[in-house]
């Protein structure tokens, strides 16, 4: 008996002696090969950076902390349109800064850049070679528009504008002549140009917004507007008007934008 366990022993030896590193330790696992590599955020998520385009809107542009991190996932897009004299360039357009105005500012080294879940781009003009009434061409909005969504991770049914003074201009423009693109505008501190058609937004989602004591906004003007849009035979409900009662004047715009359910409603409104 004590002969036969001797011969398994050495029997066993043999057999262990005879196998390679990879048949002796079958819970060994190559981690050089198997491990995957981290995926991380991209460099320009989670703040603003500058996207050239040749001089032709060179702009601001804002992705959410986490782009990057998943290749499929899209995100709603805020354009977001500066005033007469407002920046958000430098002057030669080759870093941000300026005076950061627009909604962009909300996403600018501020808190709000961790969570906020929309990419924002904020083209700059040059201002010397406009006037207030035709700071911005809408066909190079538009361009600006199908570019950006073909370079960045953009949903193309959740496009929204958002614009103050003369972005406010614009914003109306486009709520005319963009429909194909956008889900909604936010026109803020200028006239309400709509007032000439207004059931023309009847079933579009518009958010105007100004200063009673702003006499660009023209408060009086904007409420008739409404009462029209809520009349028309088509109306959707999806209308807002909000007037703020303060002594601002032709200013105050970041307090607005900095409404939680502001924010929410430019990054949810869907195109039908």
């Amino acid at each position: 008996m004590k002969c036969a366990n001797i011969f398994a022993l050495s029997l066993s030896l043999l057999f262990y002696a005879g196998c390679g590193k990879d048949e002796l330790d079958f819970s060994e696992t190559d981690t050089d090969n198997d491990q995957r590599e981290e995926t991380r955020p991209a460099p320009e998520a989670g703040r603003v950076t500058v996207w050239s385009r040749s001089g032709d809107y060179d702009s601001a542009v804002f992705l959410p902390a986490d782009y990057g991190l998943d290749v499929n996932k899209r995100y709603p897009l805020v354009l977001s349109l500066h005033g007469f004299n407002g920046s958000v360039l430098n002057t030669d357009h080759t870093q941000v800064g300026g005076e950061r105005s627009g909604f962009i500012k909300q996403v600018w080294d501020t808190p709000l850049a961790q969570s906020f879940q929309g990419i924002v781009v904020a083209p700059d003009v040059f201002n010397g070679e406009n006037n207030e009434n035709s700071l911005w061409d809408i066909d190079k909005l538009r361009g600006l528009i199908t570019e950006a969504s073909a370079r960045y991770q953009v949903d193309p049914q959740r496009i929204t504008v958002t614009g103050y003074s003369a972005g406010s201009i614009a914003a109306q423009q486009m709520a005319v002549r963009s429909r194909d693109l956008i889900a909604g505008i936010m026109p803020g501190a200028f006239d309400a140009l709509i007032k000439e058609d207004p059931c023309s937004v009847d079933n579009f989602p518009v958010w105007s917004f100004g200063n009673s004591s702003d006499p660009l906004f023209q408060v009086q003007i904007w409420r008739g507007v409404q009462e029209q849009v809520e009349s028309c035979a088509n109306y959707s409900r999806e209308f807002i008007l909000t007037v703020n009662e303060n002594f601002c004047g032709h200013g105050c715009w970041d307090e607005h934008w900095a409404r939680s359910d502001v924010q929410a409603w430019l990054v949810n409104q869907v195109r039908d």
